[in-house]
């Protein structure tokens, strides 16, 4: 491996000796000082964290407004949640949301945890079909920062979720790659 480095080094350096002389105690010395250094670079990409995984289970009831969720891995364990809807988009062909289709919708979810470690941002992008009872929905998540020991949170997953009269649940579950536990 150092030896592969040195070759590209030198490679890069060859050419400018035509320019400029270069004793070889210069050529050296900057192969040398590569040679050093390059294990901090693989230092760095291998301290990088592994993802992990999570799930966040997601209750409403319609008829209250109350929100809440129960967490798992490095997320707080419960809390409530707000969503708001940013984008909507019906199917291709249908010009507004109705019963016989469905739609696209971008939501921007803050997740506030019960015992007071912070917030954690999501957005979720859910598509919708209406059944007889409600409507069902999945699409992917992102959750991106909040506060407290979510302000470098990063992660992604997928979210399921259904609806039965004035009642709501989803399930999403993915991995977090950087912050709270990453």
């Amino acid at each position: 491996m150092k030896t592969l480095r040195l070759a590209a080094v030198t490679a890069l350096v060859a050419p400018l000796g035509a320019l400029v002389q270069m004793k070889r105690f210069s050529l050296a010395a900057l192969a040398g000082a590569v040679a050093l250094l390059a294990p901090l670079g693989v230092a760095t990409s291998a301290q990088a964290a592994a993802p992990v995984p999570f799930t966040i289970t997601e209750q409403i009831n319609f008829a209250t407004g109350d929100a809440t969720f129960t967490a798992t891995g490095p997320l707080c364990s419960k809390g409530i949640f707000a969503d708001d809807v940013k984008v909507f988009a019906p199917r291709p062909g249908s010009p507004a949301l109705d019963a016989s289709g469905g739609g696209n919708l971008q939501i921007r979810t803050v997740y506030t945890c019960e015992d007071g470690s912070g917030t954690f941002n999501a957005i979720k992008h859910v598509f919708i079909t209406f059944t007889d009872d409600g409507f069902t929905n999945t699409g992917p998540i992102q959750l991106l920062g909040g506060t407290g020991a979510f302000t470098n949170l990063a992660g992604h997953g997928v979210n399921n979720g259904s609806t039965n009269g004035d009642t709501g649940g989803g399930l999403i579950s993915g991995a977090v790659v950087r912050g709270q536990g990453a």
